[in-house]
């Protein structure tokens, strides 16, 4: 016990330097005041910028034809398609007469 009384001075300068070093650390690891104001300031300015964001892609999307409306553009298209189809058939069919004509032309005042 003797022993107790002549280290205690240095026990509690070790404990005390302990404890300085322990409130150091957790400063060390918390940010301040001033840093949470300008955490949260960013914070709720990107919350503006996303809300701003997110209203103009709604509106975008409200402007999108419905999907009535797509089906009845993939019908006309649909449609034109084979429309084509019929004027590429004809086309040949005129394309190979212009042809003959040309031959028969060809051979009368070649």
């Amino acid at each position: 016990m003797d022993w107790l009384l002549k280290w205690w001075p240095v026990i509690l300068f070790l404990a005390q330097v302990l404890q300085g070093w322990f409130v150091w650390s957790l400063k060390q690891q918390f940010i301040s005041r001033s840093d949470c104001k300008e955490c949260k300031r960013e914070a709720v300015e990107q919350d503006k910028d996303a809300t701003s964001r997110l209203g103009t892609l709604e509106a975008d999307v409200h402007a999108l034809p419905a999907r009535p409306e797509v089906q009845a553009l993939g019908d006309k298209i649909e449609k034109l398609t084979e429309k084509l189809g019929h004027l590429d058939g004809r086309l040949t069919g005129i394309n190979r007469a212009v042809d003959l004509i040309h031959q028969h032309l060809l051979r009368v005042n070649g």
